[in-house]
């Protein structure tokens, strides 16, 4: 059974712009992305015999998983960047009349241990996916493509990249939250939503 008929494939609009990777789905994404145009190449025969192996609920369950394993190393390595970022900064003598870039180092040190504590939050999802894919390294060749048939999926249903702003922001534009097949039923559900409201904000 396709993806298409699993998912009673609700229609949408075509789209996409590609914007910064932060975290393991948006990195697989600008893998998988055309650099000239935001589309997904197709399968080759091989991806498409590795892709079969996995059905989709199977498949979603997985990324769901990967993504519960970002979350949970983020814990550590961010509390590691703080205790590490502050231990190695409060044990450095300066003068306070001596300024660093016009700021008192007091100031600099907190800005450098807050950047050390940001350097550990954005570790942890790369660090948690990379134990995911050490136990689940049988799989990992069948998974990736799987993951390229899926973000084909995810380019071809999400809104209008142009259309996002603060006040209206596109709903998961990179489906990261999708870890079931009723999951990915609401998120096109949330798709059409946002299209047609910046439809209707847009006619007004």
């Amino acid at each position: 059974m396709s993806f298409r008929t699993a998912t009673t494939g609700l229609p949408l609009r075509a789209l996409p712009r590609t914007l910064l990777p932060r975290t393991p789905s948006q990195l697989l994404y600008q893998r998988f992305a055309s650099s000239s145009a935001s589309t997904i190449s197709p399968l080759s025969a091989t991806e498409q015999s590795l892709a079969k192996q996995l059905d989709w609920p199977t498949y979603l369950s997985l990324r769901k998983s990967q993504r519960l394993y970002g979350l949970v190393a983020s814990v550590p390595t961010t509390l590691l960047g703080f205790f590490g970022g502050a231990s190695y900064f409060a044990t450095i003598e300066s003068d306070p009349t001596e300024l660093i870039l016009g700021l008192q180092p007091v100031y600099i040190y907190g800005i450098a241990t807050i950047a050390c504590v940001a350097g550990g939050w954005l570790a942890g999802p790369i660090l948690g996916s990379t134990v995911w894919k050490m136990v689940n390294r049988r799989s990992v060749k069948s998974i990736e493509a799987k993951d390229k048939d899926f973000f084909g999926h995810v380019v071809k249903n999400r809104a209008d990249a142009s259309r996002n702003s603060v006040a209206n922001p596109i709903p998961d534009y990179y489906a990261e939250k999708v870890g079931s097949l009723k999951d990915y039923r609401h998120w096109l559900r949330d798709q059409r939503t946002f299209m047609r409201k910046t439809s209707f904000l847009t006619e007004q």
